[in-house]
């Protein structure tokens, strides 16, 4: 008798379980599907915390590129890697875009480094 009354529990709480599952809840059809609202994660966050780093590392490391006044910004949303500010000449404005496409894999980068000559 007690067997019986313990495949009845189990069985109940399966049914319960399988009720309280988010397709079975009616607020369930209120929200957009998991992926259509795809937000990124803690994981992709950090990716593109070290995105920036290792390009910023990366431009600074360059001795054809005064990195002082570049910053860069990565969007873990877009997959965007954004470089801002201001460097001497054309070829460092490009050296460092094609530093940034070379790190930062995966990702699009937007160059928006203007040329300013440095007066002595």
């Amino acid at each position: 008798m007690r067997s019986h009354m313990y495949g009845l529990a189990f069985a109940g709480a399966l049914g319960l379980v399988a009720a309280c599952s988010p397709e079975q809840r009616p607020e369930a059809a209120d929200r957009p599907p998991a992926d259509a609202a795809a937000k990124p994660t803690v994981g992709e966050r950090a990716s593109a915390a070290t995105e920036t780093a290792d390009v910023k590392l990366a431009i600074s490391m360059d001795k054809t590129v005064d990195a002082s006044d570049i910053n860069v910004d990565t969007n873990a949303d877009t997959k965007v890697v954004t470089l801002k500010g201001s460097v001497a000449s054309a070829e460092q404005r490009a050296r460092a875009e094609a530093i940034a496409v070379r790190e930062a894999t995966g990702y699009r980068v937007v160059n928006d480094l203007i040329v300013k000559r440095k007066t002595e």
